[in-house]
């Protein structure tokens, strides 16, 4: 009841609350590609107000009529993205031994 006495009230709380909902959900679906669920959640504690601000941008993209249809496209591919961003440097996939003895033959 109180926001409709606050005109635009209403619609900054669903603008917050979804874009805290698709940020959370997208970063631990994309975090999960590479990580344990309880590492994925842990980093998602840690870089909180980034994974916020780029629910908000999925929030945003969410709000554009037609467009709105691609969110999961969009919103996967932009969070694996900042999950990228946020781990830092790539991690090496083969130990520099086995690499050099892979290359040696």
């Amino acid at each position: 009841m109180p926001f409709v006495f606050v005109a635009g009230a209403g619609f900054i709380a669903f603008f917050i609350a979804t874009a805290w909902l698709l940020g959370r959900e997208y970063f631990e679906l994309a975090a999960m590609r590479f990580r344990t669920p309880a590492e994925a959640k842990a980093m998602r504690r840690q870089n909180a107000a980034t994974v916020f601000t780029a629910g908000l941008v999925i929030a945003a993209f969410v709000s554009i009529p037609i467009v709105n249809l691609a969110t999961p496209l969009f919103g996967m591919a932009f969070m694996v993205h900042m999950h990228k961003r946020l781990s830092g440097p790539r991690r090496q996939l083969i130990e520099a031994d086995r690499h050099r003895e892979i290359s040696a033959r």
